[in-house]
């Protein structure tokens, strides 16, 4: 009787380890940004367009049309943090009223102040952000353009 006990206990403890490996591993592969787990980003982007969902100092957390490796599927939105600094430029575009196909729009420079929940924007960065965005890292932004409404 007592080494059917043992092997028992032997057995739920094997199975109770298992258990435990399996969620440490499955816990570990899901990291990175959680609105792009199990889709294949593509592997070069520089900038992308979004809009600003919240504003705290100089991070602008970011709803981003992410384009995808398939660049025949449409982007996918993803929840980002990015980084504004004194380098990076920020201009309000002003196109005209009339739509004529071929008008450039009026440029603005304005400051990180003035950006506010709700604009579009089009970001970019000087180095490839691919990485940082599937790993859900925060970059930093050169260029920020305001589409004014």
């Amino acid at each position: 009787m007592n080494k059917t006990k043992l092997l028992l206990l032997i057995i739920i403890l094997v199975l109770i380890a298992l258990i435990v490996v399996v969620l440490v591993i499955t816990s570990t592969e899901k990291g990175g940004n959680p609105s792009l787990r199990n889709i294949k980003i593509a592997e070069e982007i520089y900038g992308f367009s979004a809009i600003i969902k919240e504003i705290n100092g100089n991070t602008l957390t970011v709803e981003g049309s992410i384009p995808r490796l398939d660049s025949t599927r449409e982007p996918v939105k993803a929840t980002i943090d990015v980084t504004v600094n004194g380098n990076t430029k920020i201009v309000k575009l002003k196109f005209p009223a009339n739509g004529e196909e071929g008008a450039v729009p009026k440029e603005t420079t304005i400051q990180p102040e003035d950006l506010k929940t709700g604009d579009e924007i089009a970001v970019s960065s000087a180095m490839n952000i691919s990485s940082k965005i599937k790993s859900d890292e925060k970059f930093s932004l050169i260029n920020i353009f305001v589409v004014e409404k």
